[in-house]
């Protein structure tokens, strides 16, 4: 007997209950264990997926990457003992690109380094792990951020944010309605209803209609990561703005995106679980959690600057280089990264610390605005 799609399921469980909160419905489309576009292992990255990501491009954004957690080693006194934590680690490409580079290029730092991956579904894990079977004695997994042990060193998210639940909201008749999923001759449709607790976050003066997004589930994951960081960084890439571009009063349709074969949509309750949804990243908000679970912050940039200024040690060790094909396809993969017109100014990195000499920026951050107040705090 065929298993029941998460569309049917989603109705059966609105017809019983009443309207979904949006943040609910999204948790069931990306991570519902038998039908979750990530959960099911169905998402692609790269140029037979969905969508292209910073590791589609090459092994040089996991070079610059652990060009930075190199440096982070070294403020930290070069430990014995320093963990690199990735969640959010998808197929495991970056780790071992990052494991790689630290092998080739940071051979000291290497030798200390342990992967951790924070990776809950047994299907992306599996993959992982191939990923990883050059590194296996240095790899391990744990189910949730509640399983992993403290550590010292760096904890990496690449576009994990953007994909935490959010709720959905409208203002209309010079009211914010929050937007549930609610069925309607057979099919999903989304209904407005009153929220008695307004989010903080959204703009009392926004026009109208507007139409916004806020992640309920944000704090409690830096708070988390916070937890387990005794000392290092946690670095989170990912597209979004400050809150005030965020919010900014000619956004009017919010952020809200669809991805599949490369194609945006608009329309997120169409075949839940067959294709990505995500939203932009608050990096006011993070921050600010960050803060208030004792982090400092450490530094916010586009890719462009961030990279610029982290890869420079490799630039020049590849200005003295000879001509060769491994070379040139790195100089290749670098300038698509930071192209001021694609992926260059799309991605954002945020640095959050705990007991890290902070007198001069991360390399990564040399060339950044200051973080508070281009962030607003």
């Amino acid at each position: 007997m065929t298993a029941p799609s998460l569309t049917a399921r989603l109705i059966a469980g609105i017809e019983a209950g009443g309207p979904m909160r949006f943040d609910h419905y999204m948790a069931r489309a990306l991570f519902d264990p038998e039908h979750g576009y990530y959960a099911s292992g169905r998402a692609g990255i790269g140029r037979h997926g969905d969508f292209y990501t910073n590791v589609s491009v090459g092994r040089m954004f996991g070079r610059v990457i652990a060009a930075q957690c190199a440096e982070i080693w070294e403020r930290l006194g070069r430990p014995a003992a320093f963990g690199f934590v990735e969640q959010g680690a998808n197929d495991g490409r970056l780790a071992a690109d990052v494991l790689d580079a630290l092998r080739e290029d940071h051979p000291d730092c290497f030798r200390s380094t342990r992967c951790t991956l924070v990776e809950p579904f047994p299907k992306l894990a599996s993959a992982q792990r191939a990923a990883l079977a050059e590194h296996a004695g240095r790899v391990n997994w744990v189910k949730s951020l509640d399983a992993l042990p403290a550590f010292i060193g760096v904890h990496f998210t690449n576009e994990y944010a953007d994909a935490l639940p959010v709720r959905l909201f409208a203002r209309l008749g010079a009211e914010w309605w929050e937007r549930h999923v609610a069925v309607r001759d057979g099919s999903l449709h989304f209904e407005n209803l009153r929220c008695a607790n307004l989010p903080p976050e959204l703009p009392r003066d926004a026009p109208e209609p507007y139409l916004a997004e806020t992640r309920p589930d944000a704090a409690r994951w830096v708070g988390a990561v916070a937890a387990k960081l005794e000392r290092g960084a946690m670095l989170v890439v990912d597209y979004g703005f400050p809150r005030d571009p965020l919010y900014a009063p000619w956004r009017t349709a919010g952020t809200l995106s669809c991805y599949r074969a490369h194609r945006r949509d608009d329309d997120p309750l169409d075949a839940p679980g067959e294709k990505d949804l995500t939203a932009h990243v608050d990096f006011t908000g993070l921050a600010g959690a960050g803060l208030a679970a004792g982090l400092d912050l450490a530094g916010f940039a586009d890719q462009y600057h961030f990279l610029v200024g982290a890869a420079t040690p490799l630039l020049l060790a590849m200005e003295t280089a000879p001509a060769s094909p491994p070379r040139d396809a790195d100089l290749r993969a670098l300038k698509t990264l930071i192209h001021p017109e694609t992926m260059g100014t799309q991605f954002k990195y945020l640095a959050l610390t705990r007991h890290l000499d902070g007198s001069t920026p991360l390399a990564g951050f040399r060339h950044a605005r200051p973080a508070r107040k281009t962030l607003g705090i």
